[in-house]
């Protein structure tokens, strides 16, 4: 999943910290149109999506969701470690009892032709409102796992819901750098893709560490929910952010920030450095189209960060100019776009 912190944070950390003036750059709305992506880049197939960055960049972490159904990372195993693993969960549930039916944690153990393992039980051992529902596959040498979470009462909805997802599975190859984009219609996760031209009920984000830069990252986040969007458009909120923070917000550079359209996605973005608590300033760069709710026009948002910390704590210093970044920023989104798609799904 997404480590790294949000912009929010980054510019109320870094500004908490600061000290001296502010070096203001007047704003200034600004539009793009589509790019298309070169051979010194790397393509990112997440959801529905494109997103393309410098060669040889690596993804860091990601969450998956399709039709409400979590997707655990997909892991490299023997058809023998599987079944191993599948077997000592459901043994495990089996053998538990929940407090209060004084009978197993297990509800259901189902196993399909095409090595599909479908398993449910009660969520939690003290309750029977919740069931959880696990969706085991294995293709080529790598486990799929599905997870799921439904009423007392949706059992076999879940189930269905699980297999069907399960049925419409591949793997892809590589899940560090994509190198194998579907044609088909259908979900992009790392190592793996379902193949369905309906929309779903489909949320993604990822990070990015950006090749020959070991401080910086670019974050994506897609999610059609209308109760995923915020109260106030970006730039509003980011001015309340300022009044928030008053004086310690006048170490805060602002590059650039308006109005801009990406693809045909209308939206704002904010573009700004800020000092660390050790003086060296990082980037912190956001775009976000707040959608219509719906899952052809979902909320949108996109983050480039440098300066970020390594695994020790410390403040990696920036390797890129404010120019270089910007020039990095726009390349990156204006390769933002909806995957194309050239032939028809098969019905399951």
């Amino acid at each position: 999943m997404p480590i790294h912190r949000s912009l929010l944070a980054a510019l109320a950390t870094a500004s908490c910290a600061a000290l001296g003036a502010c070096t203001a750059v007047p704003g200034n709305s600004s539009s793009s149109t589509m790019t298309h992506h070169s051979a010194a880049t790397s393509t990112f197939c997440m959801g529905r999506f494109l997103i393309d960055v410098p060669v040889g960049s690596t993804l860091s972490g990601g969450n998956y969701k399709y039709d409400f159904i979590r997707i655990e990372p997909v892991k490299a195993m023997t058809n023998e470690e599987f079944e191993k693993e599948v077997g000592k969960r459901e043994s495990d549930l089996r053998s538990a009892k929940n407090k209060k039916t004084q009978q197993s944690m297990l509800l259901q153990a189902v196993q399909h032709e095409n090595g599909t393992r479908m398993l449910a039980s009660w969520e939690v051992d003290a309750s029977t409102a919740e069931i959880r529902i696990w969706g085991y596959r294995w293709i080529n040498g790598h486990r799929f796992l599905l997870r799921d979470n439904v009423d007392d009462d949706k059992q076999e909805l879940g189930v269905n819901r699980v297999q069907e997802a399960l049925s419409r599975l591949r793997p892809r190859a590589d899940t560090d750098t994509d190198t194998d984009i579907p044609v088909d219609p259908g979900f992009c996760f790392a190592g793996g893709f379902i193949a369905n031209p309906r929309w779903r009920n489909e949320e993604a984000s990822l990070d990015i560490d950006i090749a020959g830069h070991p401080d910086a990252f670019v974050s994506v986040w897609i999610y059609p929910l209308a109760s995923h969007k915020h109260d106030k458009p970006l730039l509003d909120r980011m001015g309340g952010m300022a009044q928030f923070l008053g004086n310690l917000a006048t170490s805060v550079r602002v590059l650039r920030k308006g109005d801009r359209q990406v693809g045909p996605y209308p939206g704002q973005e904010y573009l700004a450095t800020a000092p660390g608590s050790n003086g060296m300033r990082s980037h912190a760069f956001v775009w976000e189209t707040q959608g219509d709710g719906t899952l052809a026009t979902p909320a949108i948002k996109i983050e480039l960060t440098t300066g970020y910390h390594d695994g020790k704590g410390n403040q990696q210093k920036t390797s890129l100019t404010d120019q270089e970044a910007m020039k990095l920023w726009d390349d990156v989104l204006n390769s933002f776009r909806l995957r194309p798609v050239s032939q028809p799904v098969p019905p399951a």
